[in-house]
This record gives C-alpha cells, structure tokens and sequence, in this order.
C-alpha cells in the first residue's frame, strides 16, 4: 500500500493535523503518568487529549481543512492513547489483561480493515456512533481504573463488553457493504 499519496505536501501541516501529532506525542506522558500513579497529571493530559480529538475535527471542518493524512492520524493517534492508557492501567491499577487484549485487539481490527478499504476502495472511511459510544464507555471504564472507582467496574466491564460487539457488528457490516459494492463494481465491468 503507498500511503505517500495521503500525505500532499501542503496538507501535512495543518492545524487539525497539528493537535493530532501533538495527541500521539502527548500518549507517550499519558502512559508514563499513569504508569507511576500520577493520577492528577494523567487526569489533565487525558483532558487535553479529549480536548484535542475535539478542536482537531472542528478546526478541519471550519477551516476546510479535511485531509486524507488527517483522516488516517486522528484514529490512529485515539487508539494509541487509549492502547497505551489500558496497558498503563493493567500494570499500575489492575485493569485484567484480557480486557487490555479485548481493547486494543478491537482497534487493531478496526486499523487493520481500514487499511485495507483504504488500498482496496481507495478511501478513508470515518468513524460511526456505534464506534464513538465504544469509545465512550471504553474511556469510562479506563476512569473508573484510574480513580479506583471500585464498586462500578464489573458494570464498566460488562458494558465495555457489549459496546465493543456492537461497535465491531457494526463495523463489519459497513466492511462487507462496502467490499460487495466494490465486487458489484467489478462484475458489471
């Protein structure tokens, strides 16, 4: 795949895209803050990657600046904050392992099959509600490890469960849609 035709030279740098580098560099201390129960810093940069996630979709729909390079670097640099902050939490506050599995194998599963919408549809598909209320609840969950809010976690637990099937359901009914309309494409041809 040549992912050098979603980087346009004067596309790279624009502000949407700045508060997404900025969010994948901000994972690393997020990580790290997290990791060493620094639980008020890791509180703040998690805010600020919320905040940034936000001002980066707004600044590129209001300034025109949607790109394919953005369409790409805003999920990857929301599924490595959220990765990293699972992983943090297992090894700090006793988030279960096979939870972390569960997170960050969904997300894998989600870049992986747009990557190959992306080299097989030529184009970026953009997240849906169904994924978005994953996330949520995910981020809920991960709070309710950070601030040790132990009489709610199972239901967190429970929950995250169904969201991710039904994110993933989801997900994979778009996938097969959108490859049997390129399969139709091809058929008529």
């Amino acid at each position: 795949m040549d992912i050098s035709r979603y980087i346009v030279k004067d596309k790279i740098w624009t502000l949407s895209n700045i508060f997404s580098f900025a969010r994948l560099f901000m994972a690393v201390f997020l990580f790290y803050f997290i990791y060493t129960r620094h639980t008020y810093v890791a509180t703040f940069l998690a805010i600020l990657a919320v905040i940034s996630d936000y001002a980066d979709g707004y600044a590129a729909r209001r300034r025109n600046e949607v790109t394919e390079l953005g369409k790409i670097l805003d999920p990857v640099a929301d599924k490595v904050s959220v990765g990293l902050s699972a992983v943090a939490l297992h090894l700090s506050y006793g988030l279960p392992l096979w939870m972390v599995i569960v997170i960050v194998g969904r997300d894998i599963l989600i870049l992986i099959g747009s990557l190959f919408l992306m080299d097989k549809v030529k184009a970026v598909a953009a997240s849906q509600m169904p994924g978005k209320i994953a996330v949520t609840v995910i981020a809920m969950l991960l709070l309710s490890y950070l601030f040790e809010f132990h009489n709610i976690k199972n239901i967190l637990i429970i929950l995250t469960i169904l969201a991710i099937i039904y994110s993933f359901t989801s997900y994979l009914i778009r996938f097969l849609r959108i490859m049997g309309r390129k399969t139709d494409k091809k058929e008529a041809l």
